[in-house]
C-alpha cells in the first residue's frame, strides 16, 4: 500500500466538508442576492442568513482570509426615492445597494483592513445608491464589466443601465478614495467613459 500524504488527506478533507455543507447553505425561501442576502419586504430591513459560499479548491494556502460580508457591519436603511439609479426607472421594491460591492472592496484590498475601516466603507453613502431589487440581485457582487454584460444577456431579466458613464464614474472614486486596486478591472468600460486606469 502506498503512503498517501498528510496534504493530500488534509484537501480530500477539506473538499468533503465543503461538500457536505453545500446543501444547508441557501435554505432559505425566496430570493437571494449573490452574496446570501436579502430585503424583507414587510419591514425593508437587509438581511443575510449565511456568508456566501468561497469557491471550491484544493489550495489550502492563502494570502487573506475569506471574504465574509458581516465583517463589514453594513447597516441598511431605507431609500428615500423609488428610482432606480441604474435603469431610471420606478421600482416595485428599492434595495440600497454598494456601487463598489463589498466583495470586490475586500478583493481590490479591503482584505488587510481594520474592522472599523470596514465598517465605514459599508456605511459610507458616496457609495451606496437606490437599485430595483432584481437589478440588485443581477449584479450581486460584478464589477462593471459583468454587471454592464448582466444587463441584457438573455437570461430573463432584461434592463438598460441608462448612465452607465455617471455608475463607471462613481465606482473609480469610490476605490480611489480608499486606495483600492483596479487590477481585476477591465480598462475598456473605464475609457469609454473618459476614465485611464
Amino acid at each position: 500500500m502506498s503512503k498517501i500524504s498528510s496534504s493530500v488527506i488534509i484537501k480530500y478533507a477539506t473538499l468533503a466538508l465543503a461538500l457536505s455543507s453545500f446543501n444547508n447553505a441557501y435554505s432559505h425561501g425566496g430570493g437571494l442576492n449573490s452574496d446570501g442576502c436579502h430585503n424583507n419586504r414587510k419591514t425593508g430591513s437587509y438581511h443575510c442568513h449565511l456568508a456566501p459560499i468561497p469557491k471550491l479548491t484544493l489550495s489550502l494556502v492563502s494570502s487573506k482570509a475569506a471574504y465574509n460580508r458581516a465583517d463589514f457591519s453594513f447597516q441598511s436603511y431605507k431609500s428615500s426615492t423609488s428610482i432606480g439609479f441604474y435603469t431610471g426607472q420606478p421600482c416595485d421594491f428599492v434595495n440600497v445597494d454598494h456601487v463598489v460591492s463589498l466583495k470586490d472592496a475586500y478583493e481590490s484590498g479591503a482584505y488587510s483592513w481594520t474592522d472599523a475601516k470596514k465598517k465605514i466603507f459599508a456605511n459610507d453613502r458616496s457609495n451606496h445608491v437606490p437599485s430595483c431589487s432584481r437589478v440588485n440581485s443581477s449584479k450581486g457582487s460584478a464589477r462593471p464589466s459583468d454587471f454592464l454584460n448582466r444587463s441584457n444577456d438573455g437570461k430573463g431579466l432584461e434592463y438598460k443601465i441608462v448612465n452607465f458613464c455617471g455608475y463607471i464614474k462613481r465606482y473609480y472614486l469610490v476605490k480611489k478614495r480608499y486606495a483600492l486596486s483596479f487590477a481585476d478591472n477591465k480598462s475598456p468600460q473605464f475609457k469609454s467613459c473618459g476614465i485611464e486606469l
